[in-house]
């Protein structure tokens, strides 16, 4: 099953996808039902014609939970070595875009734009010190994420890591149109993660290769606060970014197998994530118009 949230005549809806079919029910997108604690079992579904709606992101939480460092090919880019812990930071709410909004490009905040595609998992209910064998049960659904890293507010003299400034501006949060519940992906660390710039192949791995594996990500973040329904977390980004590939920032310029040298993005770039079994996100990114003032 695919659920995610959709612009219909106005007004925001949870929206199912059934094959070709679009599906709408009354609440007000996919948190609104999860933070009210309703099943899409129920809502009463409605087919609508499928031109008529227009996707959101799938869901808009208030921040965002990532766990970054977390694939070994990313932290040899950089020239990195493992952590005992997860890397732990937020993204706020405001910075996710629609799926298909182009990323405007401002200078002015970066000029070294890069991407991360990532394995975004979705919580449907509460979970508080989880154990590691248990915490799949919590999960609602999976999302392919593109987590948009400005490069020179993030990476400081001495190659000290700015993750807020870095991570957080207008746009840097992209998720696919679709959520795919969790039975459709029984097992999240055998899956094929990739990324492509205007067709050349960047980032591509297995998230078998992840450092801490999806359970073990959540029962940790578990420890420390309650995973409310609704919640999304980023697992990291595998190797292939053009920041592995910035000698000025550190990056030891090592390319993924079959992969192309990274650069950053620029205006004319369409960049696609792709996740086996999850789907796809592909949005283009546009020169930002100029303000005056």
């Amino acid at each position: 099953m695919r659920v995610g949230t959709v612009q219909l005549e106005g007004r925001t809806r949870v929206a199912v996808l059934d094959g070709e079919r679009v599906l709408v029910g009354e609440s007000a997108g996919v948190l609104d039902l999860l933070v009210d604690g309703r099943r899409l079992e129920d809502e009463s579904l409605i087919e609508v014609d499928a031109d008529a709606v227009m996707l959101d992101a799938p869901i808009r939480p208030p921040v965002l939970l990532c766990c970054g460092q977390n694939y070994r090919d990313h932290l040899a880019e950089q020239g990195h070595e493992g952590r005992a812990e997860p890397e732990f930071f937020v993204k706020a709410g405001q910075t996710i875009a629609r799926p298909d909004a182009p990323f405007l490009l401002d200078r002015r905040v970066t000029t070294k734009l890069d991407y991360e595609t990532e394995l975004g998992v979705v919580i449907g209910r509460e979970l508080r010190h989880a154990a590691v064998e248990d915490v799949l049960d919590a999960v609602l659904g999976y999302v392919v994420m593109n987590d948009l890293s400005a490069r020179d507010r993030q990476v400081k003299e001495g190659g000290r890591m700015a993750l807020g400034p870095g991570k957080n501006f207008d746009g840097a949060t992209r998720l696919g149109s679709w959520i795919v519940s969790a039975d459709e992906v029984p097992e999240p660390q055998a899956l094929a993660i990739s990324t492509r710039v205007n067709g050349e192949l960047r980032q591509s791995n297995r998230t078998e290769t992840m450092i801490y594996g999806c359970a073990e990500i959540l029962a940790w973040f578990s420890g420390s606060m309650t995973l409310l329904p609704g919640t999304v977390v980023a697992t990291g980004t595998p190797g292939g970014t053009a920041l592995g590939c910035d000698a000025s920032l550190g990056g030891r310029g090592i390319t993924p197998e079959g992969c192309v040298p990274a650069r950053y993005l620029e205006p004319g770039d369409v960049v696609v994530s792709e996740i086996e079994r999850v789907g796809s996100l592909s949005f283009e990114v546009a020169e930002a118009p100029r303000r005056s003032g």
